[in-house]
């Protein structure tokens, strides 16, 4: 049977997580039949067509039938409650995920239609494939326009009584602000540019800048982004204190920050410890909650198909 289903059906994800939304298709051996980038637009139903098209297209290219589409993952930041309904979603994203596309993609393709946080998709896809394959226990970590974590216990990814957990951006600082306010991009900026303005220098920063005076070695730059890697460092000791996890995954943009932003976060957390932590970059980077999405997508044909629903 499994060999039979591996031919008729193909996992669909729909990643809403960066700023240029991806399709991509894989068959239940998790091979890859094609992926298509898709340009946003400020009308939902032209928005929902284009990627009801980029699914199509995938399959047309592949010379595979659409009707052997057996489900489509939704990944996109924020809290959605049983793969059903977004309870959540952070402000940057409502135009891409308000738009109806569960409802659309499920009446339109005709398939299963589920949503899952792309923090916790990402750990799925690091504990199956990327850094921490074969680990029972492990919290993975993004940051970048945003903080969140996927947390794998016992084996399974663990999401809560209402599928919020990892929604560590809501961590509360000593000073009461949400401790996503003193990590993200936003905050690094901020920073970067008060320890210029106190060096006399007048120049706006962003973080693609950030980056390329990063690398090129600024010191200024490189003490912004140690203090926010020492900030994100109690983050993650709270965190590892919490779940009594030893593997901690970082991903997101802030992996474009390298080692100084490593050495930040490994130093508070070496400094604060009372047990032994690896802090280590996630190895499928911006694929990882694809490739979660894969798996969650077999699980899903697999279990309709044992209920025999399909």
């Amino acid at each position: 049977m499994l060999y039979f289903n591996e031919q008729y059906s193909y996992v669909g994800v729909l990643d809403l997580s960066d700023q240029a939304p991806v399709c991509t298709v894989c068959d239940l051996k998790y091979r890859i039949i094609g992926l298509e980038k898709i340009c946003m637009d400020p009308s939902p139903e032209t928005w929902r067509q284009r990627v009801k098209q980029a699914f199509l297209k995938i399959f047309s290219d592949a010379d595979i039938p659409a009707e052997k589409l057996g489900v489509v993952i939704i990944s996109q930041p924020g809290i959605s409650r049983d793969g059903l309904e977004t309870s959540y979603l952070p402000p940057l994203h409502h135009a891409k995920a308000d738009a109806e596309l569960r409802p659309f993609l499920q009446r339109e393709l005709a398939v299963p239609v589920v949503i899952k946080n792309n923090v916790n998709l990402a750990a799925v896809g690091e504990v199956h494939f990327g850094t921490g394959e074969r680990l029972e226990n492990l919290v993975y970590i993004s940051c970048g326009t945003a903080l969140s974590a996927g947390m794998i216990i016992q084996g399974r990814l663990y999401e809560g009584s209402h599928c919020a957990a990892g929604e560590i951006g809501f961590l509360l600082r000593y000073d009461g602000r949400h401790a996503e306010k003193g990590v993200t991009a936003d905050a690094l900026t901020e920073l970067a540019q008060k320890l210029y303005a106190e060096n006399g220098k007048t120049e706006a920063l962003s973080f693609p800048l950030i980056v390329e005076r990063l690398n090129s070695g600024d010191p200024l730059i490189e003490q912004a982004v140690y203090e926010t890697g020492n900030e994100l460092g109690r983050i993650i000791q709270n965190c590892c204190v919490l779940l009594d996890i030893s593997t901690v995954i970082f991903g997101g943009d802030y992996l474009a920050l390298g080692p100084v932003l490593f050495k930040g976060m490994r130093d508070f957390v070496e400094r604060t410890t009372i047990s032994r932590h690896e802090l280590i970059p996630s190895s499928l980077k911006d694929t990882a909650s694809l490739y979660g999405g894969f798996v969650v997508g077999k699980e899903t044909i697999l279990s309709v198909l044992m209920d025999n629903k399909i």
